[in-house]
């Protein structure tokens, strides 16, 4: 019964409705404490996902030390970037986002180890596309 009444206030689950409706964009809070628009897929999101996973054993054991030397240096330019522009255009922060990128892609293939780690989505896509085909 109580599921029914939350039924019309599903409407605002939806993205656009919750736009349209609120007038508001999602909105998080930054290292500072202040109220920043909320980018789920840009630098921020991207190294906050990353770090752990740069900084557990077994990526420090399966990876050289010339290649995490690589990772972590650019992970640290990434955020001592944030750091020193906290209201970056957008356009820059996935600029820098996809250079991060192209650099790990570079150190760990489709077929590393750590490659599911690192490329959870891409390792599912993978996955995925191997069973279509077969």
């Amino acid at each position: 019964f109580l599921g029914v009444l939350a039924l019309p206030w599903a409407v605002l689950c939806l993205p656009p409705a919750r736009e349209l409706l609120t007038a508001r964009s999602p909105t998080g809070y930054d290292r500072r404490g202040a109220c920043r628009l909320l980018d789920l897929d840009g630098l921020s999101a991207f190294v906050g996902r990353l770090r752990p996973i740069l900084r557990s054993r077994r990526v420090r054991s399966e990876l050289s030390a010339s290649d995490l030397a690589r990772l972590d240096g650019a992970l640290l330019t990434a955020e001592d970037y944030l750091r020193a522009n906290p209201r970056a255009a957008k356009e820059e922060t996935d600029r820098r986002r996809d250079a991060a990128d192209a650099l790990i892609t570079s150190v760990i293939r489709p077929g590393h180890p750590l490659h599911p780690a690192f490329f959870p989505d891409r390792a599912l896509l993978h996955r995925h596309q191997a069973r279509d085909t077969a």
